[in-house]
C-alpha cells in the first residue's frame, strides 16, 4: 500500500510538472501586444478601422479568435469576426458563430427571474425555500441571490472539497482542465466517462456544506456563482421547464435570437451547430466536469444576435422599463455599504453604464451598455489568452473620449 501511494504521489508530481512546462511554452509563443496607432484627431471612423485592423493582426499572430462590436442606436458601427470557429478544423468565424458568454450569462438569469416577478409567478424576497425546500438558508431571498448578498459560498470552492484530494487540486489548476490531461473525444461524449456537475449537485453540496457560509444574508457583497445556479432552479421549480426551455421559449425565440441558445454538456448535443472551440494557445480548453450546471455561465450567443438582445433592452420588449429599472438599483448592506451590482449587471454611480465580464475555459467576454446614448461594445474572445485583457482595454482607451460613445466609467 505505502509503495502504491508513493508511485501515485510520483505521477502527480511528473503530471503538475509537465502542466507548467506546458503553460510556460504556451505563454513565451505569444508576443507582445503592440497598441493601436491611431492619430490623436482621428476621426470616428478612422479609429473604428484601426481597431479592426488591429485585430485581424492580432488574429493573423494568434493572439487574438474572437469577435467585437462596438453599436449607436442599435445600429453595429463595427461588428466583425477575427479567427476560427473551430482552429484544429480551420474552420473561419461568421458572424453567426456562437461563442460562449461565461458570467455575461448572468443577465439572462436575472432576466428570466425578472419575467416571472412581472408575470407574478414569484417576488424578489421570497425565501428560496419557498420554492427549493432542501436550501439550508432560511433568511436567504431572491433578492439576496440576484445581488450577490446571500453569503453562500461558491460551488466551485465546495466542489473541490467534495471531489478533489490536494494533490488533484494542484493539478487542477495548472491545467485549467481535467480534460486536457485525459479526454480528447467530441464534448457531448465526455458525460459518458467523466462525472459531471449538475445544478442540483450545486444544491446538494450547499446543503451538506451548510456551515461553510460566509456571512449571514444582507451583510455584505460577495460575487458567488452558487446564486445564479441556484436562480435556475427556482425559474425550474416555478414553472415545471427545464431552465433551457424556458429560456428559449421566453427570450431566445421571441427576439429571433437564432444562435443564442443555454449549452452544457446534458443539452442536445447538435443543439448549437456553430459552438466555437475553446483553446489555450493550440490547445483545446473548452469543457470541463463543472459545464452540467445552469445559470452562471451556460449561455453561447453570436456577435450578431447582441444587436438583437440591445433592441430589447432598450425597447422594453420583454419587461416594462419600471421592471428594469429595479435591475439597476445597487445593493445596499444591512452596514449601509454600497455595492453597485444589480440584477446581473455590474452598474455605475450614475446608473447610466452597465456591464459585466466574463471567463470560463477557452473564453473571454465582456459587455458595456451605456443607457442614456444607447451605445454598446461587446467582446467576445474563445482563445483564453493572458493578453484578452489588455486587448479590451486597449480598445475601450481608443473609444473612451470618442463621440458617441464615451464608454468612461462614471
Amino acid at each position: 500500500m505505502r509503495l502504491f501511494r508513493l508511485l501515485i504521489l510520483s505521477l502527480l508530481i511528473i503530471l503538475v510538472i509537465v502542466g507548467l512546462s506546458n503553460y510556460s511554452i504556451n505563454r513565451s509563443k505569444l508576443p507582445i501586444v503592440v497598441p493601436i496607432d491611431v492619430p490623436k484627431d482621428a476621426s470616428m471612423q478612422e479609429k473604428l478601422t484601426s481597431i479592426d485592423r488591429w485585430l485581424y493582426s492580432l488574429s493573423k499572430e494568434k493572439q487574438f479568435n474572437g469577435a467585437i462590436l462596438i453599436s449607436n442606436k442599435n445600429k453595429p458601427d463595427l461588428m466583425n469576426i477575427y479567427g476560427y470557429q473551430d482552429v484544429n478544423k480551420e474552420i473561419p468565424l461568421t458572424l453567426q458563430s456562437s461563442f460562449r458568454l461565461g458570467s455575461i450569462s448572468k443577465q439572462f438569469t436575472a432576466m428570466a427571474i425578472m419575467i416571472l416577478h412581472n408575470k407574478q409567478r414569484l417576488e424578489y424576497d421570497d425565501p428560496v425555500q419557498k420554492y427549493l425546500p432542501t436550501f439550508p438558508y432560511s433568511d436567504v431571498t431572491i433578492r439576496n441571490l440576484l445581488t450577490h448578498s446571500s453569503g453562500i459560498a461558491d460551488y466551485m470552492d465546495l466542489a473541490f472539497k467534495e471531489y478533489f484530494s490536494f494533490f488533484t487540486k494542484i493539478g487542477f489548476y495548472l491545467n485549467q482542465s481535467m480534460v486536457n490531461i485525459f479526454y480528447k473525444g467530441e464534448p457531448s461524449k465526455y458525460k459518458d466517462h467523466y462525472t459531471v456537475l449538475t445544478s442540483e449537485d450545486v444544491l446538494r453540496m450547499i446543503s451538506k456544506y451548510h456551515s461553510k457560509r460566509i456571512f449571514l444574508s444582507n451583510e455584505r457583497y460577495l460575487y458567488s456563482n452558487s446564486g445564479y445556479v441556484i436562480l435556475s432552479l427556482i425559474v425550474e421549480a416555478v414553472t415545471g421547464k427545464t431552465f433551457e426551455l424556458f429560456l428559449d421559449e421566453e427570450i431566445f425565440n421571441p427576439l429571433d435570437m437564432e444562435n443564442s441558445s443555454f449549452w452544457n454538456l446534458f443539452t442536445s448535443e447538435n443543439k448549437i451547430s456553430n459552438r466555437v472551440q475553446g483553446t489555450n494557445g493550440d490547445r483545446l480548453n473548452d469543457f470541463s466536469w463543472m459545464d452540467g450546471v445552469s445559470g452562471d455561465g451556460s449561455i453561447f450567443m453570436s456577435i450578431e444576435d447582441f444587436i438583437k438582445w440591445d433592441r430589447a433592452l432598450e425597447s422594453y420588449s420583454l419587461i416594462p422599463q419600471s421592471e428594469f429599472n429595479k435591475a439597476l438599483e445597487p445593493f445596499i448592506s444591512s452596514k449601509g455599504d454600497t455595492t453597485y451590482y444589480g440584477f446581473g449587471w455590474s452598474l455605475s454611480k450614475s446608473k447610466n453604464s452597465i456591464s459585466h465580464s466574463g471567463s470560463w475555459l477557452g473564453a473571454v467576454t465582456y459587455i458595456y451598455r451605456k443607457i442614456d446614448t444607447n451605445s454598446m461594445f461587446v467582446f467576445l474572445e474563445s482563445s483564453t489568452s493572458k493578453y484578452s485583457y489588455e486587448i479590451r482595454k486597449e480598445i475601450q482607451k481608443v473609444l473612451n473620449n470618442s463621440e458617441p460613445y464615451m464608454f468612461r466609467w462614471e
